[in-house]
């Protein structure tokens, strides 16, 4: 479309537009105060020919496309597709012709009215609002961010699947959309979400919220929340929109490696040292990588209980994980096929107990060389690995298809604390970065030992190989695994 077409498509200016205007600049000459904000900026957005040209043709006709607003226009809608999929979007009333974007738009942050009760409220570092539970500080709650409404967001649909009530509806004085998807099991995951449609500050609401949040309380914190300015102005080229949100751009993944030949994999048995490369800073504060540092594990213990801690400050959930009788509880497992969806739902097709172990291992940390390092990243890993036909591998957890007793299943989730292969205790801790698990230094010809420990399922004691590259691997044969090797803790 050219210019001049634009032009003659553009509505007479109606007298509320022009009361925005002045108010805009108003609020934009304000007195400023300090805040934080509640949006993180990511990537640079690229602007379309279409929305270049909207907004030269406003600049033509003496329009500031920082005042443009026209924010009574705007609506969200929600439609069904099949039986749990819908299509969502933010959409114009008839004849509105374009939504003009300002270079700089007002920093806002939340004030929330209401808090449900035992509920606490922080802004972290990252600028994220969140509320939570304080005996759960880092699951469910409710994470707060936003987008940019962007001047392309009406021709964006948002495709959501295994959403089990839908529903559009005014929170307070704004339109918004509750979703609620389905939650197998109550583990504190997000299973609930709302978008908050705020065009006059430019602005979607993204309130992601845990299974352990009422939708009567969601709703009513959403009804009673303010974007009060912060005083602070923030370009919009440099925050990711509702469009960028809806349709991401992504790049196709390298497939996992998650079959190896034994004889392509350094193996080592507890006892032996190996040699891996490990981080940290130079007694200066400067990056240091050091690749001659040796590892060796000391000893492998097994326990039904958490006697071996004693005295240790447990990770969250364990002491719980504990019965009556002392003893860790059992697993119970479900094995899920999953659905489309759109007309058919994950599916529970097997069920079965499994008892949960303490898996505790000591290892040593030996400096052979003349060089300190300060705060040594330290981090193992477990792998859980079949071994067969001269080949290792791990369940590639990418295809799914999996059987058990001749039942087909995706995935599988239990109730119990034996979830992830992540080192969830460690002995040294070092107050320094946000994980904890450092080393405060290790000093040439040093040896020092950490003891770790994963609560697992008993049946993975038999494929346990311990992985202390650093790097986390879990799940693939990476490049340095396939390089360092790994340490056989199998029992």
């Amino acid at each position: 479309m050219r210019l001049e077409e634009i032009k003659k498509e553009l509505p007479e200016t109606p007298d509320f537009i022009h009361r925005m205007m002045v108010e805009e600049v108003e609020n934009q000459l304000g007195k400023k105060d300090t805040a934080v904000s509640i949006r993180t900026p990511r990537k640079k957005r690229k602007w379309s020919p279409v929305r270049a040209a909207a907004v030269a043709a406003l600049c033509a006709l003496g329009f500031s496309t920082v005042a443009y607003a026209g924010y009574q226009l705007y609506t969200m809608y929600v439609e069904k597709q099949g039986k749990y999929g819908i299509s969502a979007g933010i959409t114009m009333e008839k004849g509105t012709t374009f939504f003009a974007v300002p270079d700089e738009i007002p920093q806002v942050k939340v004030q929330a009215g209401y808090i449900p009760e035992g509920m606490e409220w922080v802004d972290d570092a990252s600028g994220k609002t969140r509320l939570f539970y304080s005996e759960t500080p880092d699951q469910g709650g409710i994470s707060i961010g936003t987008v940019l409404l962007d001047s392309d967001d009406t021709d964006q649909i948002l495709t959501e699947t295994g959403v089990i009530e839908s529903e559009k509806r005014t929170f307070g004085s704004r339109e918004g959309i509750y979703l609620r998807f389905q939650d197998l099991e109550q583990d504190k995951t997000f299973n609930q979400v709302i978008y908050l449609l705020c065009p006059k500050e430019y602005q979607v609401v993204i309130m992601n919220i845990g299974d352990d949040v009422t939708k009567e309380d969601a709703v009513k914190f959403a009804e009673n929340i303010s974007l009060v300015k912060t005083g602070e102005m923030e370009k919009t080229e440099n925050l990711y929109s509702w469009s960028e949100y809806v349709s991401p751009e992504t790049e196709e993944a390298e497939p996992l490696e998650t079959s190896i030949a034994e004889n392509e994999l350094p193996v080592v048995k507890p006892g032996e040292w190996l040699e891996q490369r490990v981080t940290g800073e130079t007694e200066n504060g400067e990056y240091l990588e050091l690749d001659e540092v040796q590892m060796r594990v000391d000893s492998v213990q097994v326990s039904d209980d958490l006697s071996l801690l004693d005295g240790a400050v447990l990770p969250d959930g364990w002491k719980e994980a504990l019965g009556s009788d002392g003893k860790l509880a059992v697993n119970n497992l479900s094995y899920i096929k999953r659905g489309d969806g759109v007309e058919t739902l994950d599916q529970v097709v097997k069920t079965e107990t499994i008892d949960q172990k303490l898996l505790y291992v000591t290892v040593t940390y030996k400096n052979p060389t003349e060089t300190p390092v300060y705060h040594m990243l330290y981090l193992g890993s477990l792998m859980l690995i079949e071994q067969k036909d001269g080949t290792y591998s791990v369940r590639d957890m990418e295809t799914g298809n999996f059987q058990k007793d001749g039942v087909e299943y995706d995935f599988v989730k239990g109730d119990g604390v034996a979830s992830s292969t992540g080192m969830a205790y460690y002995s040294i801790h070092d107050e320094y970065g946000n994980g904890g698990n450092y080393i405060p230094v290790l000093n040439p010809g040093e040896e020092l030992q950490v003891n770790m420990a994963w609560i697992v399922n008993e049946p993975e004691l038999s494929k346990a190989f311990l992985n202390l590259s650093g790097e986390g691997a879990c799940w693939e044969f990476t490049e340095t695994v396939r390089e360092t090797g790994l340490v056989d803790i199998r029992q």
